[in-house]
């Protein structure tokens, strides 16, 4: 009787082991930041929260990958990769938030999402058939449906929140910011100061952030500014702290901070992730990276 109640006892606790099986973490890729970083000796894609803790290595191997743009719901990542690259331009390629799944789309640069995560639009110059004109093309993130959408150079873009508008520089004789109805590419209206690019709307549209280059001390030097939607009220809120150009402002969720890229002008090539809040109050650098090269802030 003590042997079958001792054996009825270990069958018990092996069942009630065999379900203590411990559950992989979900991550959350909302509200992360995404960035690429030679930390590793080749440049690799990376996220972290917004106080730069809880670094996360997304890709790795032999081929490089920078340029990581988040989709709309964080669920994929469209970036450039060195598999697929040739003497023709750079290869695309789609993946799932956590590296997985990858998908090459072909060459192309400087990639956006269609605000509803349909369509991934990008630049590319068809020099493979000798045609030197960067036109703008999409593709669905399948990696199907490529075609040319617009024979201007839209180049770097960022689209309103509504998916109505898009905001792109462009350099005729000065650099300038041009706003687009989308998906008709008509009506141009330029808004904000000359030598500005890398616009960005905020979350609720009623504001641009952009890099201007002006003259701080004495020096040319690139700083972040703020607009309303319409163009009025332009005000710098990087105010040089240092010999760098700054550049590529993307604002958190909440529409409250910005992260904008930095480059040293001493020669010494190092390259910072800045972080401030929109009012240019605490501005400083999110982690102890100098390598830092794009970057991406979820919803």
């Amino acid at each position: 009787m003590k042997k079958l109640c001792f054996l009825i006892i270990s069958l018990v606790m092996i069942s009630l082991n065999s379900c203590d099986t411990t559950e992989p973490e979900l991550v959350d890729y909302h509200n992360k930041i995404l960035f690429t970083s030679r930390r590793s000796g080749k440049e690799q894609l990376y996220m972290m929260n917004p106080d730069g803790t809880n670094i996360i290595q997304i890709t790795s191997g032999q081929y490089w990958h920078r340029n990581g743009r988040w989709s709309p719901d964080a669920k994929k990542i469209v970036c450039n990769t060195e598999e697929g690259t040739t003497t023709a331009g750079t290869s695309m390629v789609v993946m799932n938030s956590d590296g997985s799944s990858r998908k090459l789309l072909g060459l192309g640069y400087q990639m956006s999402w269609v605000p509803d995560g349909s369509l991934i639009l990008f630049t590319y110059s068809a020099l493979e058939i000798k045609d030197y004109d960067a036109k703008l093309y999409s593709i669905t993130p399948d990696g199907n449906n490529r075609k040319i959408v617009s024979d201007k150079y839209i180049g770097y873009n960022t689209f309103s929140p509504d998916g109505l508008k898009i905001l792109f520089s462009k350099s005729d004789t000065l650099l300038r910011i041009v706003l687009l109805d989308y998906p008709s590419f008509e009506n141009p209206f330029y808004i904000g100061p000359h030598s500005s690019g890398y616009p960005a709307y905020s979350p609720n549209s009623h504001e641009i952030a952009f890099s201007r280059t002006d003259t701080t001390n004495g020096t040319r030097l690139s700083n972040i500014y703020i607009m309303n939607g319409e163009g009025s009220n332009i005000r710098n809120i990087s105010n040089h702290i240092s010999e760098e150009h700054f550049f590529e402002p993307h604002w958190s969720p909440d529409g409250e901070k910005i992260i904008f890229l930095s480059y040293t002008t001493d020669g010494t090539q190092k390259s910072f992730l800045y972080m401030v809040n929109k009012d240019g109050t605490n501005l400083h650098k999110v982690i102890d990276d100098d390598s830092v090269t794009s970057c991406d802030w979820s919803k």
